[in-house]
């Protein structure tokens, strides 16, 4: 069985009519639409991009130690940290859409006034740094 987009679960999901029936629905989605968890998400764009893991949590501005734990999926990332790291790979804005969805943060809100920067940010390449600096000259909330 191939597996199926969003749109199509999710019409799939509201046509659920029964305990059985959404049973039925979990036992499919969980042999077909394998959970990616956000390490791995982060280990297949980092391998992309061809950097390091050193260079990726350097670039992101985060703490070393806890850079490396969230790499290796014993600590769980808040969204400012998630940011910071999809920053760091120059992830475009559908990705960090789906970064923030999977390791299951709000996903960025384009009429919040933080988070329209943050969309800038993200359209226009900018680093963590750059990011930060319009963030703070806008007197909103640093990433880091």
């Amino acid at each position: 069985m191939k597996t199926l987009s969003t749109n199509e679960l999710l019409k799939r999901l509201n046509n659920v009519d029964s305990i059985t029936a959404l049973e039925e629905y979990m036992d499919y989605t969980s042999k077909y639409h394998l959970q990616l968890t956000f390490p791995a998400y982060l280990e297949m764009h980092r391998k992309k991009a061809g950097i390091t893991p050193a260079q990726l949590i350097e670039s992101a501005h985060i703490q070393r130690n806890y850079g490396y734990q969230i790499l290796n999926g014993t600590k769980n990332p808040g969204r400012n940290k998630v940011i910071a790291l999809c920053l760091a790979l120059k992830l475009p804005f559908d990705e960090v859409q789906r970064a923030l969805t999977i390791a299951k943060e709000g996903i960025l809100y384009p009429k919040n006034p933080r988070d329209s920067i943050l969309i800038f940010c993200i359209n226009k390449s900018l680093s963590v740094m750059e990011s930060n600096e319009l963030l703070d000259v806008r007197k909103e909330e640093l990433l880091i």
